[in-house]
C-alpha cells in the first residue's frame, strides 16, 4: 500500500477530500518524532495549507528504493569502452547553446576520467543523441542508447516535457538519468527510482526569490511576465505559490512568445496596473529585449516615482543576459543556482581547464553538467559496469562538493542545497546566498483515522484589532431581495435595533445590505467592497439560497470574515471552512412574543427567514457587546460550542459550523428572551 501512495505527485491532504458526498475522513496530526524539514525544505511561511489543515501523510520524505534484479548481470567479456549517453539539444532545437554548454562539461569530466586510467583501464565513451523537442523521439532515443549503443546511463535535458518522456522510457529500461538541466519541479515529483539531478530546480528557486521579493525588499505589488511554453509556466509556478501564501498575489501574469521583440500590449497593461515589481521567466535573450523595452518606456511606479524593480529567474544570471541588455540590465536582481565568482580551489581548477579545452568561460549549464557527470563516473567506478548497481551507487549520495559549491540531495534525490541572488551592480552580477525563513517540520508516516467531526478546520488571521478603536461596527447582508430575503433583512434590523436599546453605550452597528442579483460578476464585486472597501465588515449574514452564499464563502476564505448563512442546503457546510455557520435549518414554529413585535413594527409574519434573521443579527451583536472587536474573535465566539437560546430555538454551532438544536424536554413557554447564553456542554 505504501509503494502506491508513493507514486502520486502530491501530498494527499484531507481539503481534497472535501468536495465528495460522501463520509469523509481525516486524521489526527502528530507532532513529527524528528526535526527534519518538509518536502524541498519548504520555508515554513509557503508550505501548503499551513493555515487550514495538517496533512494526514508527507509524501517524498523516504528514498525510493528498486526492488527489482539485475544486479548481478555481469557482461560476458570486457567491454572496449564503458559508454555514458547524452541527451540534450542541438542545431536548431530550443536551448541549444545550452546544450552546447551542458555537452562542453560532460566531455570534459570525461576525459580527465580517462586521463587517470577511466574504468579499470576501460576509457569511458561519450554517446551523443540529440533532443529535438519531440515527445516520442525522446523515448525512441532512450531505447536506441540501451539497445544500439549500450550505455550504462544517461547524462540529460533541459526539456522538462522531453525529461519527463525520456525519464519513463528508462523506467522501463531500467537505466539511469543524471539531470543538470531541467528545473522543472514536477521531474523528481515522479518518484522513478533511476533519477538524480544536481541542480536547483524551480522550487528552490521560487521560494528563495519570493522571500527575496516580499519578505526582504518589501514588495507588495508585482507582476508576472513569462515566456509561453512548459518552462515558463512551471518556473513561474512555486514563485507564484509562494507570493499567494505570503498575502501578495499577482496583479497578472501575461506571457510573450519565445523570440518576440514585440511586447508592447504586453508592457501597456503592466504600466496600467501600476507595480511596484516585474518578475521575468524565460530565456536570456527574450529577458534581455524586455528589460531594454522597460528602460526605454521608463515604466515607473506612481506611488513612490521610482523605476519598477525587476526580478528574473536563473537563466537571467548569464553573459548573454548582460551582453545583450546593455546599461539596462543595472540593478536588475536574478536567482541563481550557483556562485561562479566564489573563491574555491576546486572551481578556479575547473574554469583554468575549461577554457583551455574549449576557448570559452564556464557557466551555469557547463558548471552542473560537469558535476553530474563526476558523480555519474564515481557511481560507476565504485558500482562497476552493472546499470542496477550503478543505480545503488547514485542513491547512496546525500551530499557531494562540486565546483557548483556544496549539493545537498532530499529523498527524491533532488538537488536542496543554497540558492544564491544575484544584483547587477556595474555591469556585472554580485552573488550572494539567499537566506531562507526556517523550514517547515516534515513527518514520517501515517496518522491514525479520524472523522472529520473529530478534526475540525480552524481559524487563523493575520488581523488582531485592538478593542475599542472602531467608531462604528458594521455587518453585511447578502441575499436576494425577495420575499424571503426582505423578510430576513428585516429580522436582523430588529436584532440590531433590539441589542442598541440594551446597551445604548455600546459602539454604533450599521447594517450594510447587498443583492445578491445571481451575477457572477456583480455579485463578486458587491462582496469584495464589503470585504476590502471602506465599508469593510465585521461579519456577514447570508444568503437564503445556496449560490450566493457558496460565493460568499469563497470570499470569506480569502478575507477571513465570518458568515451565517440562512441557506438550509446541507452542501453549505460540506467545505469545513471555519468561517462558515448555518443557522439553518430550523422548524416553521418561532417565539410568539417575537412574532407579536415583529407583525406590530412590520405589518406582516416573519416567517422562517424572519426568525433566522433576527438570530443571525442578534449572534453578532452579542459577541460585539461581548468585547470582540476583530473578525476573528466574532468567529471564535461563534465556534465556542455555548447554547443560544434564539426566537427560532435554543442551539449552537458544532464543529463544522452546522446548526444544532437542543432536545426540548419540556414545553418551552419562554417569552422573548432576545438571546441568552449558556455554556458549552
Amino acid at each position: 500500500m505504501n509503494r502506491r501512495l508513493n507514486l502520486f505527485p502530491t501530498m494527499l491532504f484531507v481539503s481534497a477530500m472535501m468536495m465528495l458526498a460522501a463520509p469523509i475522513i481525516a486524521s489526527e496530526p502528530e507532532k513529527p518524532a524528528e526535526n527534519k524539514p518538509a518536502y524541498g525544505k519548504t520555508p515554513d511561511a509557503v508550505a501548503p495549507y499551513r493555515d487550514f489543515q495538517e496533512p494526514y501523510l508527507r509524501l517524498f520524505l523516504t528514498k525510493r528504493e528498486f526492488l527489482g534484479t539485475g544486479r548481478d548481470d555481469t557482461p560476458a567479456e570486457p567491454p572496449r569502452s564503458a559508454r555514458i549517453g547524452f541527451f540534450g539539444p542541438a542545431g536548431a532545437a530550443p536551448d541549444a547553446d545550452l546544450g552546447q554548454q551542458m555537452l562542453d562539461g560532460v566531455k570534459l569530466a570525461i576525459e580527465q576520467a580517462n586521463a587517470t586510467g577511466g574504468y579499470k583501464g576501460i576509457p569511458f565513451e561519450l554517446i551523443v543523441r540529440a533532443d529535438i523537442g519531440l515527445w516520442g523521439a525522446a523515448a525512441s532515443e532512450m531505447a536506441a542508447f540501451k539497445y544500439e549503443d549500450n550505455v550504462l546511463a544517461v547524462m540529460g535535458s533541459i526539456d522538462g516535457a522531453n525529461t519527463h518522456v525520456a525519464l519513463r522510457a528508462l523506467l522501463k529500461l531500467e537505466m539511469s538519468m543524471v539531470n543538470t538541466g531541467s528545473t522543472d519541479p514536477t521531474m523528481t515529483e515522479t518518484n522513478i527510482p533511476w533519477l538524480l539531478r544536481c541542480m536547483a530546480d524551480d522550487r528552490q528557486q521560487g521560494y528563495a526569490l519570493a522571500d527575496h521579493v516580499f519578505n526582504e525588499c518589501g514588495i507588495q505589488r508585482v507582476v508576472a511576465f513569462r515566456v509561453n511554453d512548459r518552462f515558463g509556466r512551471t518556473g513561474i509556478g512555486k514563485f507564484r505559490d509562494a507570493a499567494s501564501r505570503l498575502k501578495h498575489p499577482f496583479q497578472m501574469e501575461l506571457r510573450w512568445n519565445r523570440g518576440d521583440r514585440d511586447f508592447g500590449p504586453q508592457l501597456d497593461r503592466i504600466a496600467e496596473a501600476n507595480p511596484e515589481a516585474l518578475v521575468l521567466w524565460g530565456n536570456a535573450s527574450d529577458m534581455a529585449a524586455v528589460v531594454r523595452e522597460i528602460r526605454k518606456r521608463n515604466i515607473i511606479d506612481t506611488t513612490t516615482g521610482s523605476s519598477v524593480r525587476i526580478f528574473g529567474c536563473d537563466r537571467m544570471a548569464s553573459r548573454a543576459f548582460l551582453a545583450e541588455a546593455g546599461e539596462a540590465a543595472e540593478g536588475v536582481v536574478a536567482v541563481a543556482s550557483w556562485d561562479p565568482t566564489r573563491d574555491d580551489p576546486k572551481l578556479a581548477t575547473f574554469n583554468k581547464a575549461f577554457e583551455e579545452r574549449f576557448n570559452y568561460a564556464p557557466e551555469t549549464f557547463a558548471a552542473h553538467a560537469f558535476d553530474g557527470a563526476s558523480i555519474l563516473i564515481a557511481a560507476i567506478q565504485k558500482a562497476g559496469l552493472n546499470r542496477v548497481r550503478i543505480r545503488d551507487a547514485l542513491y547512496e549520495y546525500t551530499h557531494y562538493d562540486g565546483v557548483t559549491g556544496s549539493i545537498d540531495f532530499d529523498a527524491t534525490m533532488n538537488d536542496i542545497g543554497p540558492v544564491y541572488i544575484a544584483t547587477v551592480k556595474g555591469g556585472q552580477f554580485v552573488f550572494r546566498e539567499a537566506a531562507l525563513a526556517p523550514h517547515a517540520q516534515g513527518n514520517q508516516g501515517a496518522t491514525p483515522y479520524r472523522t472529520l467531526a473529530q478534526s475540525p478546520p480552524t481559524a487563523q488571521s493575520p488581523e488582531q484589532a485592538v478593542a475599542g478603536t472602531h467608531t462604528v461596527n458594521r455587518i453585511g447582508c447578502f441575499l436576494p431581495l425577495d420575499a424571503e430575503g426582505q423578510a430576513a433583512v428585516r429580522g436582523v434590523e430588529m436584532a440590531l435595533a433590539d441589542a442598541a436599546a440594551q446597551d445604548p453605550q455600546s459602539t454604533p452597528t450599521e447594517l450594510l445590505v447587498r443583492e445578491v442579483r445571481g451575477k457572477w460578476g456583480d455579485d463578486t464585486s458587491a462582496l469584495v467592497d464589503l470585504s476590502f472597501g471602506d465599508d469593510e465588515i465585521v461579519a456577514l449574514i447570508g444568503s437564503t439560497e445556496r449560490r450566493g452564499t457558496h460565493l460568499a464563502e469563497m470570499i470569506a476564505a480569502k478575507a477571513h470574515f465570518p458568515i451565517i448563512t440562512l441557506c438550509a442546503d446541507p452542501s453549505v457546510t460540506r467545505i469545513p471552512l471555519p468561517w462558515v455557520f448555518s443557522v439553518a435549518p430550523a422548524g416553521s414554529a418561532f417565539d410568539g412574543a417575537f412574532a407579536g413585535r415583529y407583525r406590530e413594527r412590520y405589518g406582516a409574519d416573519p416567517g422562517t427567514h424572519g426568525a433566522l434573521g433576527y438570530d443571525a443579527g442578534t449572534l453578532i451583536a452579542a459577541q460585539l457587546r461581548a468585547g470582540s472587536d476583530s473578525r476573528l474573535e466574532v468567529r471564535n465566539g461563534l465556534a465556542s460550542g455555548a447554547w443560544y437560546a434564539g426566537v427560532s430555538g435554543t442551539f449552537r454551532f458544532d464543529a463544522l459550523g452546522n446548526r444544532v438544536d437542543r432536545p426540548q424536554l419540556v414545553p418551552d413557554n419562554r417569552t422573548d428572551a432576545r438571546f441568552s447564553v449558556d455554556s458549552a456542554d
